[in-house]
């Protein structure tokens, strides 16, 4: 297969003035140096004895991070340090800030400042996953409600954290929560944000979405006990928000499951799905990428967590999937997953795959468009 011709000058593309940006995790959205002082001011411990030993225990750099069990430890440390209403707020104002000053940006700075006086565009609609229990203080009991802050008060605290910055922006960005199930939870505790998510999204519009996330090795929903249970989950959460799921990201998901898991928990679109498309480009097994066309299923792709967890081996590796996913009719999105953490922008993302030929123009105008249509804050 032929490679696309380079694009010479990416500021040529007609960028559209906004985007919409589907796939962001709290916990990979405030910078590095933010979450110190955070840390230092909670009084969490085990963030090292300076600053350099804290930047090398959560920085996610390709000789660390090996697989994606490796760069999920990081978010051990990071969701502690944003437990508690007071640091959930600050994290998604930060958040929120970030990508609508830097979410168009070609170039960021070593710690992921802007410093691109001429973004491509602007980041109009945002949707910030995280999980509301392992913002409570018990992180490392994974999701079992004993800790120190009350689901609640870090739910509602998430929500005037939106609302206080749709209003300061004059309405320039709006934003949606998805909130994430867990692989390494408990189904009593899964249980229980489905009715956190069931209860608040009947009283804010701001609960857009429900996900599952974590490593697959923990729980790959093979099992089928496991796979209904969180059926039961996605059931119990309500039919007011759309639906996600992160599935088929590492060889922990083989095809089958993949296929189990759309068929259970009947998502609107799929993150990651990269056992599907390698059951096809290795062994022309084409029943995963069949049942997304037939349900209208959407990709999220995200290329640069993708290479740095090998989930995806290489960009010509990720050019061959994109081509497949044409190819079969399923459309598709591009997002950062963790912008402050990898110290990347969607704006610099979407450069890499043009500058190497990953994707066209056309391809990618295509996806911005797919994230328009796609979002769950369509829904209200």
């Amino acid at each position: 297969m032929n490679k696309p011709e380079k694009l010479r000058n990416c500021s040529d593309i007609p960028w559209p003035e906004t985007v919409t940006e589907l796939h962001v995790h709290l916990g990979g959205s405030v910078p590095l140096y933010r979450l110190w002082e955070m840390g230092l001011n909670k009084g969490v411990r085990g963030l090292g004895q300076s600053y350099e030993e804290f930047i090398d225990l959560v920085k996610i750099q390709a000789e660390r991070v090996h697989d994606l069990d490796s760069y999920l430890e990081i978010y051990d440390k990071i969701e502690l340090i944003q437990s508690g209403p007071d640091a959930v707020r600050e994290s998604i104002l930060i958040a929120i800030h970030g990508a609508y000053r830097t979410g168009g940006m070609k170039h960021l700075g070593p710690g992921g400042e802007g410093g691109d006086p001429e973004p491509l565009f602007k980041i109009g609609r945002l949707e910030l996953r995280f999980n509301p229990l392992k913002r409570t203080g018990a992180v490392f009991l994974k999701g079992a409600h004993a800790g120190l802050y009350d689901v609640d008060r870090v739910i509602r605290s998430a929500i005037a954290a939106i609302e206080e910055v749709e209003i300061a922006v004059k309405g320039r960005i709006e934003i949606g929560l998805i909130c994430c199930f867990g692989r390494d939870m408990t189904h009593e505790a899964n249980m229980t944000l489905a009715h956190k998510v069931a209860t608040w999204q009947k009283q804010s519009d701001k609960i857009v979405g429900r996900d599952l996330a974590g490593p697959e090795s923990v729980n790959p929903l093979s099992e089928p006990t496991q796979l209904s249970q969180m059926q039961e989950a996605y059931k119990a959460a309500g039919e007011g928000v759309g639906r996600t799921v992160h599935v088929g990201e590492t060889p922990h998901v083989n095809v089958d499951t993949l296929i189990n898991t759309i068929r259970a928990l009947e998502p609107q679109r799929v993150a990651h799905p990269i056992a599907g498309l390698r059951a096809y480009l290795d062994e022309g097994d084409d029943r995963a990428l069949q049942l997304m066309r037939e349900r209208g299923i959407v990709c999220e792709l995200c290329v640069k967590s993708n290479l740095l967890t090998g989930a995806v081996k290489s960009l010509d590796e990720y050019r061959r999937m994109i081509r497949t996913l044409d190819d079969f009719s399923i459309p598709y999105t591009f997002s950062t997953d963790a912008p402050a953490l990898q110290v990347s922008s969607l704006g610099e993302e979407l450069v890499m795959l043009l500058d190497n030929g990953v994707t066209t123009e056309e391809q990618v105008l295509r996806a911005l468009h797919t994230a328009e249509d796609a979002t769950f804050l369509n829904r209200h």
